[in-house]
């Protein structure tokens, strides 16, 4: 379950689950953008236009949409960041590994930035990304622990 956001505060939606698997593995299948329908609820296709790293764009698809992301932070096996958004409203996703034991620490962060024009409807915009991706990592981890 994520955690609530504070006024203020850009930070849709904070979440962490430890996933029983080494950081190299779990880097791998986060990075493995062909898998993200399987844990990403909604997304048909997703796939990035070149070898991952910072500034690469990444197509996600949901349903007949198409939405182009960017790389914006790239740390192999550490960090991963995907921005997206034109104009008004600007959403990244951050998301963390870090071991823990044997184990891996996976942390998401989504802040949304909002334009001044929709400043009165932030806390709504915020609210609905949080209820939209509410146990993502829960799903990943999920898939990650019985992927082959």
């Amino acid at each position: 379950m994520g955690t609530e956001t504070r006024p203020g505060d850009v930070t849709a939606y904070a979440a962490s689950e430890l996933i029983h698997l080494p950081r190299s593995r779990v880097w791998a299948l986060l990075t493995d953008f062909t898998a993200a329908p399987l844990w990403l609820t909604g997304v048909t296709e997703m796939h990035a236009d070149g070898p991952l790293g910072a500034g690469v764009d990444v197509d996600v698809h949901v349903g007949n949409r198409v939405r182009t992301h960017t790389v914006s932070g790239f740390i192999p096996e550490r960090e991963l960041c995907i921005s997206a958004g034109d104009g008004d409203v600007h959403t990244t996703y951050a998301y963390r590994l870090s071991d823990s034991g044997d184990d891996t620490q996976l942390e998401l962060a989504i802040d949304v930035v909002v334009s001044e024009a929709l400043q009165a409807e932030a806390a709504g915009i915020r609210a609905s990304v949080a209820v939209d991706e509410d146990g993502q990592l829960v799903r990943f981890r999920r898939y990650a622990e019985l992927a082959p």
